[in-house]
């Protein structure tokens, strides 16, 4: 394993193609940010995408976790640290904290990643590196068990997507953040276009590939009118891509 700081920061400015309607940084920014952050530490420790690739193996995203009290807005400095904090069942963890000026905590988000075998499409044993450079890491934001999330039964709104050649990553399925994106595609008006995000937990189901035709269905979860639950299928098998739970709260 590299030399490489166990905790690793990135600073990032909202750009003016990163935010959303409401002048604030989108959610999937947002999402690309961990992304970008999680995949150069990843590499400083030696286990990035590319060497694995190599190897016949590489990094899915299963599970995202995110929690914000503050969303920045356009044209503000962020800075996004990171660190892997052990294996939980197939996952690897990886921790975030996104810091705004004056050191100000703006949200959290905990991670479970899977080792996945390029040939079978199966994960695969996690090494024990993992569990070894826990030991001088801070402890998880969230102590989340990953559970599975509640499924979606009667959507109040559906909307189809294609996946499009822009939506791939390197793995060649469409990128985990494209899938954030097309959760919130039936959300209603009132919380696109004048909310915040909360609060999102996704679960990473299957690979979405180039001209699949994906059916996103949302909605209101029991709890309460700002929560949504979200569900994406495969139209063509009827396979879940995904699902998900958002919180948004006003302004």
């Amino acid at each position: 394993m590299e030399q490489a700081p166990p905790v690793w920061t990135e600073s990032f400015r909202v750009r003016a193609y990163e935010v959303d309607a409401t002048a604030k940084a989108s959610v999937p920014a947002i999402a690309n940010w961990l992304q970008e952050t999680a995949g150069n530490h990843a590499t400083a420790l030696g286990w990035g995408v590319d060497a694995l690739q190599a190897r016949g193996r590489t990094w899915v995203l299963a599970r995202l976790h995110l929690c914000l009290s503050h969303v920045p807005g356009w044209r503000e400095d962020v800075r996004v640290a990171t660190w892997p904090s052990g294996v939980h069942r197939l996952y690897a963890l990886r921790e975030f904290r996104v810091i705004g000026p004056g050191d100000r905590e703006l949200g959290i988000a905990t991670t479970g990643w899977v080792l996945l075998d390029l040939a079978t499409r199966r994960p695969v044993r996690l090494p024990d590196e993992l569990d070894e450079i826990a030991h001088i890491t801070p402890d998880r934001v969230l102590a989340d068990p990953f559970a599975k999330l509640p499924e979606v039964n009667g959507a109040d709104a559906a909307r189809t997507l294609v996946v499009r050649f822009a939506d791939l990553d390197m793995n060649r399925h469409a990128n985990n953040v494209s899938v954030i994106a097309w959760a919130l595609e039936a959300l209603p008006d009132e919380v696109v276009l004048g909310a915040s995000l909360a609060e999102l937990e996704i679960e990473f189901r299957a690979e979405a590939l180039r001209g699949d035709h994906i059916l996103v269905q949302t909605r209101r979860a029991p709890e309460g009118s700002t929560a949504f639950l979200h569900r994406l299928l495969r139209e063509s098998d009827g396979r879940e891509i995904a699902r998900a739970r958002t919180v948004w709260r006003s302004g």
